[in-house]
C-alpha cells in the first residue's frame, strides 16, 4: 500500500515565447514544478514520478540535488493517456493509490491532496476520484458528466462535447487520484480517436466504469486554485496568487506586514514572530529573519540571516 504521484510535466508551453521548458519558469522565485513536488511530498507520497519530454535535461538539472524523484522520459507528447503508459514499468506491481497531476499547476496545496486521498480511501468501491470545481465561467476545460442521481459517469473533453454539455459548470482540474492496480487493468487500452489524435487519460475513466468499477467527482477545488499557466501574463496572475499565499501564511504566524501589496517574501524565507515588514521589503531566497526585528523599508535581502531584535533599514545615498 502506499501513494504514488505521477506528475505530467512533458510539455513545450508554446504560448510562454521561450526556450526554457515551462515547469521551470519561477513563481515567487522558485519553478513552478517545486510547488507540485512539495504538495506530493506533504501528503506522503513515497514515489513521485515526474514525465518530461521538451527541455527534459535542464529540468533534470535544475532539480539535481532532489533525491526523491524518478524521472520518466515521454520523446512524443502524444497527451495525458501517452505520459503515464510511459510510466508504466515503474507502476507495474506496486498497490496503493496513484495520484496524477500537472506539473505546470503550482497552485495545487496539499489540502486538496488530502481530502481527495481521504474521501477516495472512504469510497472503497470507487476506482477512481476526480478532484473537481465549480466554476460560473467554465471556458474550455472538460466538463464532469453525472446521471440523474448525481453519480460519477465520466469527462468530456471540451473540443469533444456537445452545446448542451458545455453548459455544465463543473469541470475537471487534471488532478486524479486512482486505485493503481485498477488503472493498470485498462491503461494499455486507450486510443486516440479524438478531435486531437491524443490518447487521453480521461478515457480510462469510461473504461473502467465499463468494467463495473465506480467513479467519483469531488468538488475540492477553489477556482483560485485552477488558475492554468499559459502564457506571461498568467504567470504574473499566479504570481499575485501565491505571494498573497505566503503573506497570509507569515501573519498568520505572527508576523506584521505594513503594506502587502509593495512587499515581496521568497517561500523559502523564514521569518520569526513579533517581527515587522515594513513598506518596499524584498526578501530574497533563504532568508532567515529572527523574532522582533523590523525589517525596511525599501530593504532588500537575499538569503540573508538576521538576528533577534535586530532593525534593518535603507541605508540613505
Amino acid at each position: 500500500m502506499g501513494v504514488s504521484a505521477v506528475i505530467l510535466a512533458a510539455g513545450k508551453g508554446t504560448r510562454m515565447q521561450t526556450a526554457r521548458p515551462k515547469v521551470l519558469h519561477e513563481v515567487c522565485n522558485m519553478p513552478m514544478l517545486a510547488y507540485v513536488f512539495n504538495a506530493c511530498r506533504e501528503v506522503g507520497c513515497e514515489r513521485l514520478i515526474c514525465v518530461i519530454g521538451y527541455g527534459a535535461e535542464q529540468i533534470r538539472a535544475a532539480f539535481s540535488d532532489e533525491d526523491d524523484l524518478i524521472w520518466v522520459e515521454q520523446t512524443q507528447q502524444l497527451g495525458t493517456g501517452h505520459a503515464v503508459q510511459q510510466c508504466r514499468p515503474i507502476l507495474e506491481g506496486l498497490d496503493g493509490e496513484l495520484l496524477v497531476l500537472a506539473g505546470d499547476g503550482p497552485l495545487v496545496q496539499s489540502e486538496t491532496l488530502a481530502k481527495l486521498l481521504e474521501i477516495h480511501r472512504r469510497r472503497r468501491y470507487v476506482a477512481c476520484s476526480v478532484a473537481t470545481c465549480i466554476m460560473d465561467n467554465p471556458g474550455a476545460y472538460g466538463r464532469i458528466l453525472r446521471d440523474e442521481i448525481g453519480e460519477m459517469l465520466g469527462i468530456v473533453e471540451y473540443l469533444d462535447a456537445t452545446e448542451a454539455q458545455h453548459q455544465i459548470k463543473e469541470i475537471n482540474v487534471s488532478l486524479y487520484c486512482f486505485d493503481l492496480p485498477r488503472l493498470l487493468e485498462v491503461l494499455g487500452d486507450l486510443r486516440n480517436d479524438n478531435a486531437k489524435g491524443e490518447y487521453y487519460l480521461t478515457d480510462a475513466l469510461g473504461m473502467l466504469r465499463a468494467r463495473g468499477y465506480a467513479l467519483a467527482a469531488v468538488p475540492v477545488v477553489q477556482p483560485e486554485d485552477v488558475l492554468s499557466i499559459n502564457d506571461r501574463t498568467q504567470l504574473a496572475e499566479v504570481n499575485v496568487v501565491m505571494q498573497r499565499r505566503i503573506q497570509r501564511r507569515n501573519m498568520l504566524a505572527g508576523v506584521t506586514i505594513e503594506d502587502p501589496a509593495s512587499t515581496w517574501i521568497d517561500p523559502r524565507s523564514v521569518i520569526g514572530r513579533d517581527t515587522v515588514i515594513r513598506p518596499m521589503t524584498v526578501l530574497d531566497g533563504a532568508c532567515r529573519i529572527g523574532s522582533g526585528c523590523v525589517i525596511g523599508p525599501l530593504v532588500h535581502l537575499r538569503d540573508a540571516t538576521v538576528p533577534d531584535h535586530q532593525t534593518v533599514e535603507h541605508a540613505d545615498g
